[in-house]
């Protein structure tokens, strides 16, 4: 079976990840990041990365390198820049000419080159609604140009297995018959998360997308539950599990992996330990005494993370505890690289490389794997 895909804005490889886990091969990532693309090329060595700024790569070159024919690859995905679009960035600083509105350009000149069977683009959700939906029309318009039929939606990682709620918006093209987008296979309040949790069967991930009985939501302590305790500043060292996986999501994640990566607990600064020692389970700045309450912060900053909830959005900013709840539920630190990528749906098979915030910015960045693999058996 043709199953291969080119992954265009690669990053450490999320979208890849996910293709990966539903049988799909990459041959070629690109990106203009040389850290997140080692930590690509060392998951995936078989793969050729190719570390340049992708307005500088011609798509009709690439193609005869790679020895393909038009209509010959399964896939083109990637996820443009989405900086000028997302609603974390000040509304003073997004405007519509912005250079990083317009990569998406790019990717659909490789789409016109390579003429992929389907393809993927990712982005935040605002892109459907930015500039009066302008950017949407464009992008469909152009795929149905080329002969693509084109769905596009947003979805919440949290419905479909990620312990997480990340909403992401979704073009899928295809030059076959239209794709229906999954129905979710997690269900529950994405916002207060879900007490009396059932338990789950192994069978659970292999189930049809379009199940009617979706399982609970999967949360933080369903998905790092296992991991070590640690101290701020401290790393785990051993070259084992200590312990058996306690959920199906621990036993999913672990699957062909012998020890545990990256688990690093950043050190914290006095003012740091002294606020999250403070704090209980689910609080966060609001709930400081006011001689230690920052005078300016983010929604749920210093915020301990909640056992029985998903964690909210993974940003590029998990390593400091003033840009969102990434405290430890119960630990007095915040959430090491490995719990990110635990709560990101990372297999604890994929090794980060980099310095504590590269790595960071990797997790925060990419697309969440089983969000993506969802998407990819779609295609399937």
């Amino acid at each position: 079976m043709n199953n291969k895909t080119i992954d265009l804005f690669a990053g450490a490889g999320g979208l890849t990840t996910g293709f990966h886990l539903a049988g799909f091969e990459a041959l070629c990532a690109i990106d203009a990041n040389k850290k997140a693309l080692a930590t690509y090329q060392h998951n995936y060595p078989n793969t050729k990365v190719i570390h340049e700024d992708i307005r500088e790569v011609n798509p009709s070159e690439l193609r005869q390198n790679l020895g393909l024919e038009r209509e010959q690859l399964k896939a083109i995905i990637g996820g443009p820049p989405c900086q000028g679009f997302s609603k974390n960035i000040p509304a003073e600083y997004r405007y519509i000419d912005d250079p990083r509105n317009q990569l998406y350009k790019r990717f659909l000149d490789f789409v016109k080159e390579f003429r992929p069977l389907y393809v993927i683009m990712e982005n935040v959700p605002e892109i459907l609604t930015a500039y009066k939906g302008l950017f949407k029309y464009e992008i469909t318009n152009q795929l149905e140009l080329l002969g693509y039929k084109v769905i596009s939606s947003s979805l919440n990682a949290a419905n479909y297995g990620v312990p997480q709620t990340r909403s992401r918006a979704f073009f899928i093209a295809s030059l076959e018959s239209l794709i229906c987008l999954p129905e979710p296979t997690h269900n529950g309040d994405i916002k207060i998360g879900y007490k009396n949790k059932q338990s789950y069967k192994e069978s659970s991930y292999q189930t049809n997308l379009l199940k009617s009985d979706p399982f609970p939501i999967v949360t933080v302590k369903d998905a790092i539950g296992d991991l070590p305790k640690l101290n701020a500043g401290q790393k785990y060292d051993e070259d084992r599990y200590p312990s058996d996986p306690q959920t199906t999501y621990q036993a999913l994640i672990r699957h062909n992996s012998t020890r545990i990566t990256n688990h690093i607990a950043r050190a914290l600064s006095s003012i740091q330990m002294s606020r999250v020692r403070l704090l209980k389970e689910g609080q966060d700045a609001r709930d400081l005494p006011p001689e230690l309450a920052p005078k300016k912060h983010y929604s749920g900053a210093y915020g301990r993370l909640y056992w029985d909830k998903p964690a909210k959005t993974i940003t590029r900013w998990v390593f400091h505890p003033g840009s969102g709840r990434f405290f430890h539920p119960t630990e007095d630190r915040t959430i090491t690289i490995r719990e990110a990528a635990r709560l990101h749906s990372y297999p604890d098979t994929f090794h980060f490389l980099g310095t504590y915030t590269e790595m960071a910015s990797q997790i925060g960045e990419s697309v969440p794997p089983l969000l993506a693999k969802t998407i990819a058996e779609c295609i399937i």
